[in-house]
């Protein structure tokens, strides 16, 4: 459904039917302002023209807000501006409604959108996600039967580091950078057996990944997966790399630079994973608390993505 609006010139008035878009964002979102991105979305809806609503999250009652708000104000396609857990939050809202899906990069590390080939700039991600006229449909990984993810979880350093993170004052790469230096000097070995419908694997290393897509925020390539492709990667790390990154002076992510780092890698459907220990869990940036097991599935085509 269209909103009906009228353009007045000189000579007559003509009636314009505009898009409308639901800007689904998170005002706490990342270090920087999301002030260029507001102001790009302003411009372009006289310049094309659309209607479009702003809506906030709060991290309380999100979902119900987002539902209250895509009720009565029924848009044509939904942005969602932040990081991958607010992305995460509207995909799993919007899950099966049909509504075309956009994101803008408003996050710290911004990992599902440099996945998907989103530009850095929020403001030339807002021209995307407005003119794109296709979509691919975005598959979701879910844990344990209930908890949704959009871009990748995963155990050990990385989800040690999350938690780290989340309790400090510090954002952005480099604070990112700082607690998983701290993460990896305290992390152990761990060993895990995965179940796949194909094969049992036994494997040790320092963190498992679940990748839904295929990159991480930093550009660091995990896998070949898609993001449509109905399946998820399973990455092994058997060794890190702490050594290399002290003498290369720790910039952002030069903690990864063992190109072989992300080299151990299944791909499937469904997995059960059995963990020698209890271990940090995290999802979308989230932390989830310790598991030593996790049953990981794939949602296949639950939102449609607007891509460019």
């Amino acid at each position: 459904m269209f909103l009906t609006r009228y353009k007045l010139n000189s000579h007559y008035a003509a009636r314009v039917h505009l898009m409308k878009i639901l800007f689904i964002l998170n005002p706490v979102s990342g270090n920087k302002s999301n002030d260029d991105a507001i102001l790009r979305i302003h411009q372009l809806a006289v310049d094309l023209p659309f209607d479009f609503k702003f809506c906030y999250t709060t991290g309380k009652n999100d979902e119900s807000l987002i539902l209250s708000e895509i009720e009565w104000y029924k848009p044509d396609r939904i942005v969602a501006g932040g990081g991958d857990g607010t992305l995460q939050l509207v995909a799993r809202t919007i899950r099966e409604m049909d509504t075309p899906l956009g994101v803008l990069p408003l996050g710290s590390a911004n990992g599902f959108a440099t996945a998907i080939g989103m530009p850095k700039d929020p403001a030339a991600a807002v021209g995307i996600v407005v003119n794109a006229t296709h979509t691919v449909p975005l598959d979701l990984l879910i844990f344990n039967n209930k908890h949704v993810c959009i871009h990748l979880g995963d155990i050990g350093i990385n989800a040690r580091m999350v938690r780290e993170y989340s309790q400090s004052e510090g954002r952005g790469m480099m604070a990112y950078a700082k607690h998983l230096m701290s993460s990896m000097k305290e992390s152990e070995l761990l060993q895990y057996t995965i179940i796949t419908p194909e094969q049992t694997y036994h494997k040790e290393g320092y963190m498992l990944a679940f990748a839904n897509a295929n990159k991480y925020g930093t550009g660091i390539h995990i896998s070949e997966g898609t993001v449509d492709d109905g399946r998820f990667e399973i990455c092994n790390v058997p060794r890190i790399a702490l050594d290399d990154a002290i003498k290369s002076g720790l910039t952002a992510l030069n903690v990864f630079i063992d190109k072989n780092m992300f080299s151990d890698v299944i791909s499937c459907e469904h997995a059960e994973i059995a963990i020698s220990e209890k271990v940090h869990f995290q999802i979308d940036g989230e932390y989830m608390g310790m598991v030593d097991k996790l049953t990981v599935g794939i949602l296949p085509s639950s939102v449609p993505l607007l891509v460019a």
